[in-house]
């Protein structure tokens, strides 16, 4: 499982750029990323900003979770450890976090495709987008049941 969560995240950050490219090549000078109830643009930012915010977060998301890797990595760990301490327990929360930052990437990339598509048409067409925003949450949830099922898992 570590090793598929390992290529899962890596993936995830080639679609990232990916999207980010794309978005980036399609947007006018300015992105809007909120909008009334009426349909008129209420939150407006410079395209460049819009890039590079979308690049910081994705280099704090994966800054933190590769740090929280590391300091796991170095925690001594036994077969009959306690908790943390006990191999089994740190290898599956090291895959659950690699993971984590894949599922963090994918969310940024949906947020990414909506608002690409949110700045392509001349009328914002929320309604049939509003899919992009939910599948993050979505897989968040998912991740973190998975997460709970590991920690409750017997362990020897």
């Amino acid at each position: 499982m570590n090793n598929f969560t390992g290529f899962f995240r890596g993936v995830s950050w080639l679609i990232f750029l990916g999207a980010l490219l794309w978005a980036y090549a399609y947007m006018t000078s300015s992105v809007t990323y909120r909008i009334d109830a009426d349909g008129n643009s209420v939150g407006i930012v410079d395209r460049d900003t819009f890039f590079f915010s979308a690049i910081g977060a994705f280099l704090l998301v994966n800054v933190v979770c590769v740090g929280f890797i590391n300091v796991l990595k170095k925690i001594k760990t036994t077969e009959d450890g306690e908790g943390i301490r006990n191999r089994s327990l740190k290898l599956d929360i090291i895959g659950w976090t690699k993971g984590f930052a894949g599922v963090l990437n994918l969310f940024l990339t949906f947020t990414l495709i909506f608002l690409g598509y949110m700045n392509l048409s001349e009328e914002f067409m929320v309604n049939g987008l509003g899919f992009f925003i939910y599948l993050g949450p979505v897989l968040l949830v998912a991740w973190f049941i998975y997460l709970v099922r590991l920690i409750s898992k017997k362990r020897s």
